[in-house]
């Protein structure tokens, strides 16, 4: 059975830690929905978030972090725009779609070509992810369902499928982070969420929506 932990005791973190180092699957907050992830560097495990979602291959999963510097280890390219984006409104919800490096899991991008990196706000997260470093992770849902805005509302979903729940109480925000496409040009709008595209072209310039 799995376990629900409160993200406000002290041995929470260092289970967490251990659990995905063991190669689990961990339900953790973030500002805006809770997710369901793994280590980025653990192929088995990446594949069993597919499969406790639900969740077709054919859709890559984000890669949650906790410092700037993993996007440059991780992509190809970071141009002063993607610079001017993480350094405005990270950490927060905006998830930025890039060229993945060589050093990306196939498994984690589906075996394309890109990468999204997001960089939750929560403090559990981001501490969980100085100490284990990229998680590779999705909303804690069934695909096509209700993002979960609770610990409880993932559970519903996703029952002992998961090793470990983190509640941190009802997330910040509630809506999904914005996702842009930096691939191309202009940038294009692929999800607006808790970020506007006014907000976005404030920083870069005139984006596709």
């Amino acid at each position: 059975m799995a376990k629900i932990l409160s993200s406000k005791e002290s041995e929470t973190l260092k289970i967490a830690s251990d659990i995905l180092k063991n190669g689990g699957a961990v339900v953790f907050p973030t500002e805006t929905v809770y997710g369901v992830g793994a280590l980025l560097d653990d192929d088995n495990a990446i594949k069993k978030i597919y499969e406790i979602k639900g969740r077709s291959f054919d859709k890559p999963l984000l890669i949650h972090i906790s410092e700037m510097a993993h996007v440059f280890d991780l992509s190809r390219y970071v141009s002063d725009k993607v610079s001017a984006l993480m350094k405005t409104f990270w950490p927060g919800p905006l998830s930025i779609v890039l060229e993945a490096s060589c050093a990306v899991p196939r498994s984690a991008i589906s075996y394309g070509y890109t990468v999204g990196f997001r960089m939750p706000s929560n403090k559990f997260f981001r501490d969980l992810s100085a100490l284990v470093g990229p998680i590779a992770a999705t909303s804690a849902n069934l695909s096509g369902q209700k993002d979960p805005l609770t610990c409880p509302d993932a559970y519903n979903y996703l029952k002992d499928s998961a090793d470990l729940y983190v509640d941190d109480g009802p997330v910040e925000k509630g809506f999904p982070s914005t996702v842009i496409d930096m691939t191309v040009n202009p940038p294009k709008i692929l999800r607006i969420g808790a970020i506007s595209v006014e907000e976005i072209e404030k920083v870069i310039g005139k984006v596709n929506s």
